[in-house]
């Protein structure tokens, strides 16, 4: 059986329509595969447009299979009394599954209950399913439309449901599905019936609509680069993949009309036309085929005019009320130099608790400063000339007039006013990554300052509790997490993360003695926020590794992002390429680690290991071999040669399986128990710099 759900509204915002079909695909799998109505041939698409989000199912069960669920009820001791009667706690477990209480059985140490669980049919159980995942569809700004208390990105004017071509009803604020569709609003605004999941990009063609957003952003690359090209042999637009994605989810079928503006506003900065062009008319620039730029621009809209002039007149006029706004704050920017302009930083806010731009600048001069002498890398003195530079346009007119621009006209003025190539690269550089496919820094002095700054930002609004929760994050931290993990892995920046978390921290507890108006917390468990807060934040960056291996990696206690991710690579090579070797070494760590945890429950602790106590032959075996891999295990570590630290550890298994075949460790005379329990922790010691071994399955 296959499914067809298309929600058809007013025009969503671009950045929202791929997100909201990725999550009612993923949530819509797991409602069928958790009911049963699906099996692993289950076929899902998705298709956005600003008008329409629609999913499509192919592979679904007529019904659900039957199915005997065994329940977990109470202890056995619990459940019974000393006369062996039923107490009210197992009485009262078999009213709730529906069984009677002879018909309990012991599993372990619990009773359990066998219970049927019938299946339904699949047309029955779909329209509470999708109504219940139309209802939770989550958007980053929702709206309310008329009396209706649901709220949806942008008003629902229909909904359309059909298993196999058959309507299936459900209601959604004040629409109630049926079985149409609609085209194009202004090309071919008609209703005609919802196609099947094969014909769905097909038909919708047919009536204007290019469905399939891959298909949709061709015909736009294709419609730019045609008109790109009337305007000389060679012309092209400038490639901006950032850019086509968001004009493919501004139109259902794309019209590009070229457009021209005058040649004087060649004189302004690359990054000021492009800027001015994309930002907010969302226009493709036009260069030549060595990558000059040129007096031209290609606007796409949505709907094919009768007189394409009188489109690019309107296209043409407000571009060149943009421009003229960009040249005259080029030119009065260019009259003050951005190291006249910082003092004017103490008075705009950072924010309300962390003090002014100005406070901020201390703060990151002080933290760059640090991280220079923790790594070791970039030029000290540029680094904190880049520091006391940074924030400086945003007082500049450029800026406030287009916020996009920050950091890219500091970068143009440094170099306007003839400052090093290393300072003005910082300024725009600090910025990067700016997304989460966005190029990193290409100088230290950048990327150092960059991290101090995303160090301010979290500690200074985690500080203040206003930390992300749910799908909630309007100040950005965990693209400045994110961006912040990135900068260190991707230039391989080695120090103690969790320490310079610390360290941002006391520069706000500085100048909170100094200034009131700082409220950052100065309690030390906001720094165990934060780091747990960046871990989760490093599994969603390793996210194609094994959950296991990434917690096992993670729970070392090691605090250099970049060693953990060494070790993570080099765990899952080593468990992929020689897995029975890497059982052979997890299992013994596990064993260990057991062993030594029992033990401390019972308040006993390990002591210093005694040879002279060590009587068996195979604990004797096991020390010797120890001693012998301990030296090369540190200097492997100490080189973070991982892989060769497992081999190392590998050629200890028949001494530690001899250990545990032989020797009982908890031997009933104290001191041989407490002299084996010193030699694992040993032996544990040397495991734990690899990995959290418990943390993975078998």
């Amino acid at each position: 059986m296959e499914l067809v759900l298309e929600i058809g509204t007013e025009e969503i915002p671009a950045s929202f329509q791929q997100p909201t079909v990725a999550h009612l695909s993923e949530q819509l799998a797991k409602e069928l595969r958790g009911a049963r109505l699906a099996d692993e041939s289950l076929a899902l698409n998705t298709f956005a447009t600003p008008r329409r989000l629609a999913v499509t199912a192919r592979g679904l069960l007529e019904r659900s299979p039957d199915v005997k669920k065994r329940v977990q009820g109470p202890p056995i001791k619990a459940a019974f009394g000393a006369d062996g009667k039923p107490t009210p706690a197992a009485i009262g477990f078999a009213k709730k599954v529906g069984v009677a209480v002879e018909a309990l059985v012991p599993e372990g140490d619990r009773l359990v209950a066998e219970q049927e669980e019938k299946g339904q049919a699949t047309r029955d159980a779909l329209p509470q399913i999708l109504a219940r995942l139309v209802a939770q569809l989550p958007f980053k700004k929702s709206m309310r439309w008329g009396d209706e208390s649901e709220a949806f990105a942008r008003p629902v004017h229909w909904i359309a449901a059909a298993l196999d071509g058959e309507a299936l009803k459900l209601r959604y604020a004040d629409v109630e599905s049926g079985t149409t569709s609609r085209g194009h609003r202004f090309h071919d605004n008609t209703e005609f019936a919802l196609p099947l999941a094969a014909d769905y990009v097909k038909t919708l063609r047919g009536h204007r609509v290019l469905a399939d957003w891959e298909e949709r952003k061709r015909a736009v690359l294709a419609e730019v680069t045609r008109a790109a090209a009337e305007f000389a042999p060679g012309a092209e637009p400038r490639p901006d993949g950032e850019l086509l994605e968001t004009v493919t989810g501004l139109v259902e079928e794309p019209h590009a009309v070229l457009g021209r503006f005058e040649s004087h506003f060649l004189e302004l900065p690359p990054e000021v036309l492009v800027s001015e062009m994309r930002g907010h008319q969302k226009y493709f620039a036009v260069q030549d085929a060595t990558g000059k730029l040129l007096p031209a621009f290609v606007a796409v809209s949505n709907t094919k005019v009768n007189n394409p002039a009188v489109s690019r007149s309107g296209y043409e006029r407000v571009l060149r009320a943009r421009l003229s706004d960009g040249r005259f704050f080029f030119d009065e920017d260019r009259k003050v130099k951005l190291a006249s302009r910082v003092e004017r930083l103490g008075r705009i806010t950072f924010f309300n608790g962390l003090g002014t731009q100005l406070q901020r600048i201390a703060r990151l001069k002080q933290m760059a400063g640090w991280l220079h002498a923790q790594t070791g890398r970039a030029d000290s003195a540029s680094l904190l000339e880049a520091a006391e530079l940074s924030k400086a346009d945003l007082t500049c007119g450029m800026v406030s007039e287009f916020p996009e621009l920050q950091g890219t006209m500091g970068k143009v003025y440094a170099l306007h006013e003839g400052l090093p190539a290393r300072v003005a690269e910082a300024l725009f550089e600090h910025w990067l990554p700016r997304g989460a496919e966005d190029k990193l820094p290409e100088g230290d002095e950048g990327a150092l300052l960059g991290i101090a700054d995303r160090l301010d930002q979290l500690v200074g609004f985690f500080g203040l509790g206003h930390e992300p929760s749910g799908t909630a994050d309007p100040y950005g931290l965990r693209r400045a997490a994110i961006g912040l993990l990135r900068l260190v892995m991707g230039k391989s920046l080695r120090f103690d993360l969790r320490a310079a978390l610390s360290e941002a921290q006391a520069r706000f507890v500085a100048q909170s003695a100094q200034d009131a108006a700082i409220r950052v917390s100065q309690k030390p468990e906001l720094i165990e926020k934060i780091w747990q807060f960046l871990l989760g934040r490093l599994e969603s960056l390793w996210k194609d590794r094994a959950p296991d291996a990434i917690a096992a990696v993670l729970h070392t206690g090691v605090r250099d992002v970049v060693s953990l991710s060494l070790r993570l690579a080099a765990l899952c090579e080593v468990r992929a390429s020689h897995p029975e070797q890497f059982a052979a070494i997890a299992g013994a760590a596990k064993r260990i680690g057991n062993i030594l945890e029992q033990a401390r429950s019972k308040g006993l602790v390990a002591m210093a290991f005694k040879r002279e106590l060590a009587l068996a032959p195979a604990e004797q075996q096991l020390h010797a071999a120890l001693g012998q891999a301990r030296d090369r295990v540190q200097q492997a570590l100490a080189r973070e040669a991982w892989p060769q630290a497992y081999g190392v550890l590998a050629e200890l298994r028949p001494a530690v399986d001899g250990f545990f075949d032989d020797v009982m460790v908890m031997d009933p005379i104290v001191e041989q128990r407490d002299n084996r329990l010193a030699l694992l922790r040993e032996l544990h010691e040397l495991l734990t710099p690899l990995a959290d071994f418990a943390r993975l399955q078998a």
